[in-house]
């Protein structure tokens, strides 16, 4: 693992959209509608607010839903989370992320749309924000293009959960962006039609522990019928990459990091591709990326179809509708979060909710993942409300992987689907609250946001955990 570089805060150059007379008006706008988006629009139209959800895709749903990201990593479980992942158990359809995490993409896709719909919220898809208007420091429209052409629409609170922070860009917020160590970009993509009892006998033979386990495990719940359980499994393939290498060139230039996962009968989704030294962004740069990884894509699954027994019949069903992206702009906020804060458990009076504790950064360097490197000892670290506002800026929140935190601790707990949706409940709850009183976020009363927060389940310290919770988050 490499240290983050030091950076000098960059501001964005991009200049706010002269004043236009908006298309429409709203109490908050949300720009994003992935993880922690949906919550947001969510939670600020359930308290009464007139809410507007500008999403770029024709679909809702973020990275679980574009990235096929499959897995929610263990996050504290609380507030408008818990009630989606009931609602996924509810739905029927794939497997129950309360039980073993993992969640069917098509089942977010429709669930994130039922929420905003029944919530009351206005949704703006196929939209790109594209700018800003602002009266000094403070954001009083975005700046859209669509089929329909450039559309302004106005707002008292704005929440950025585009994931790159481009609403704080185009606002001139401060942010950071890793010049040299920014984590990889990956095309997730889905192989059907495996036959993984030839798989398991192979694994066996091969010595490949991880991956018999697996197939033992997808063997049992395939001949079961069962179609609720998702199954992880992970492991290496240096030895059979570098024997095969000349043959595939462009397979993966890392193959220690292949992470696998099977939540339909014979068909698994695979994690191993990677984009490294490309700026997200950058558009010239997501061409690149997008390219490299399709033929890494396409030379994996041709690996496997020759080389491993159980893949001989097997086809390429699937690829993500975009590159998944694990890090871009930071945006600098009134406090930033970092890897000392996390390894000390540390606690904030204004903290609005939590995160765990661990790391899972994917540098060119190689892959560092767990407790074990320095000095993370686990467990949750407070989140302060300071946290969602950047710096300088007036009517904006922020939220998502593109927050207030450093680059190392960002890429463990904070960036994680589960803590983003937290993230989301709690910016979105406190822009309502922010236009019932009359005042801006940053101004509102973190006692009494607190209050309001406790009071819809959500826990906004780690004192508010039992000993139980805290051991399982650990």
């Amino acid at each position: 693992m490499t240290a983050a570089a030091p950076l000098a805060a960059q501001t964005a150059k991009a200049p706010a959209a002269k004043a236009v007379a908006p298309t429409a008006r709203y109490d908050v706008i949300v720009c994003g509608g992935g993880n922690s988006g949906l919550p947001a629009a969510v939670a600020a139209a359930r308290a009464g607010a007139k809410v507007a959800l500008f999403e770029r895709y024709g679909f809702m749903g973020g990275n679980p839903a574009l990235g096929l990201m499959t897995r929610w990593a263990p996050s504290p479980r609380c507030g408008m989370l818990l009630e989606f992942m009931n609602r996924v158990d509810k739905f029927g359809i794939g497997p129950v992320p309360l039980i073993d995490e993992h969640v069917e993409p098509e089942v977010v896709k429709i669930l994130f749309q039922e929420m905003a719909l029944e919530s009351g919220v206005h949704l703006y898809l196929h939209h790109f924000a594209v700018g800003v208007v602002k009266d000094s420091n403070q954001v009083t429209a975005l700046v859209t293009e669509s089929k329909s052409g450039r559309r302004v629409f106005g707002a008292r609170v704005f929440v950025d959960a585009s994931g790159d922070g481009d609403l704080c860009y185009h606002a001139g917020a401060k942010y950071e962006l890793e010049s040299k160590n920014l984590q990889a970009m990956t095309l997730v993509f889905r192989i059907g039609y495996i036959d993984f009892v030839r798989f398991e006998k192979w694994a066996v033979h091969e010595d490949l522990a991880s991956y018999h386990r697996a197939a033992q495990q997808i063997n049992r719940r395939d001949a079961a019928g069962n179609l609720r359980e998702g199954i992880p499994f992970k492991g290496r393939m240096d030895k059979l990459w570098n024997q095969y290498r000349s043959k595939y060139p462009d397979l993966p230039e890392d193959p220690s990091y292949f992470n696998c996962h099977s939540l339909r009968p014979n068909e698994i989704c695979i994690n191993a591709t990677r984009a490294y030294d490309l700026d997200p962004t950058n558009a010239d740069d997501l061409t690149k990326a997008e390219v490299s990884t399709r033929k890494q894509v396409w030379a994996i699954w041709r690996f496997l179809r020759d080389n491993v027994p159980g893949f001989e019949r097997s086809a390429l069903t699937e690829t993500a509708p975009q590159i998944g992206i694990r890090e871009s702009r930071r945006i600098i906020g009134d406090y930033v979060l970092t890897l000392k804060d996390g390894a000390t458990n540390r606690r904030f009076e204004d903290s609005v909710m939590t995160s765990r504790v661990t790391l899972d950064l994917h540098e060119k360097s190689g892959h560092v993942a767990g407790t074990d490197k320095l000095s993370i000892r686990g467990g949750l670290v407070d989140f302060p409300y300071r946290c969602l506002h950047p710096k300088g800026i007036e009517r904006l929140m922020v939220v998502g992987r593109c927050g207030s935190v450093d680059h190392i601790f960002n890429s463990g707990g904070p960036r994680k689907m589960g803590t983003v949706f937290t993230m989301g409940e709690v910016a979105g709850t406190a822009a309502a609250m922010a236009v019932k009183e009359k005042t801006t976020p940053r101004s509102l009363s973190v006692k009494e946001l607190q209050a309001e927060l406790t009071k819809k389940g959500l826990k906004t310290s780690q004192g508010a955990f039992s000993a139980e919770e805290l051991k399982r988050l650990g």
